[in-house]
């Protein structure tokens, strides 16, 4: 049995990439850039620097920077309206975590202050023994680094935990770190890269048995 479980935020604990991928749509529109769905969904997870290098690959010339915190700004201001839809079997898998002592931390690329709202607004907060952001670590996803401080940050070694994602990136980055990484589908079914570096489950209801 896993002693550690960390939750990725966006996709997984909340149904809010929705909402990314609409404020990142009119951020294009807004700067005169054909920001498309697709794109949207292979951005899922980043950090922000690797986003900036993202965006610079899909659109050369034009300001990466200003388009990042463009739609992270609009989805910050959404997110911060409202409380967002809880994932299926959610508050099952972390009573359960709770219930057999397995230590719990978020692990995610959004900012701190969006995190703790969103756990707050749901009454999830007690859930979790550590909140770690893209802001507390010098590399984002796909690099390993937040899913190794999330570790730390309760007390385990990567290979005790075991990481529940539902962003491509997100799941490199568990696999380089050296914890079990276990895919959620949200808005991109796997390919056969991804799917040999993880396990696969519908929901993190169905994935309690991987506890």
């Amino acid at each position: 049995m896993f002693r550690g479980a960390i939750f990725d935020q966006d996709g997984l604990l909340f149904d809010t990439e929705a909402v990314f991928e609409v404020c990142w749509i009119k951020a294009g529109e807004e700067m005169g850039l054909p920001v498309t769905p697709e794109l949207t969904r292979s951005l899922s997870g980043f950090g922000k620097r690797e986003l900036e290098e993202a965006i610079a690959i899909a659109f050369p010339g034009a300001d990466a920077a200003r388009l990042v915190e463009r739609a992270h700004s609009l989805a910050a201001e959404a997110q911060l309206s409202s409380i967002p839809v809880v994932k299926p079997g959610v508050r099952e898998i972390l009573s359960f975590c709770r219930e057999n002592s397995i230590r719990t931390a978020v692990a995610s690329s959004s900012m701190r202050h969006l995190v703790e709202h969103n756990l707050s607004a749901t009454g999830l907060s007690d859930f979790f023994d550590a909140i770690v952001t893209g802001r507390d670590v010098l590399k984002g996803k796909p690099a390993p680094d937040i899913f190794l401080l999330a570790a730390q940050k309760i007390e385990l070694e990567p290979s005790s935990c075991i990481v529940f994602e539902d962003a491509f990136s997100g799941i490199r980055a568990a696999h380089a770190a050296g914890c079990c990484p276990v895919l959620i589908p949200d808005r991109r079914m796997p390919d056969e890269e991804i799917l040999k570096i993880c396990k696969t489950r519908s929901s993190l209801l169905e994935a309690m048995d991987l506890l």
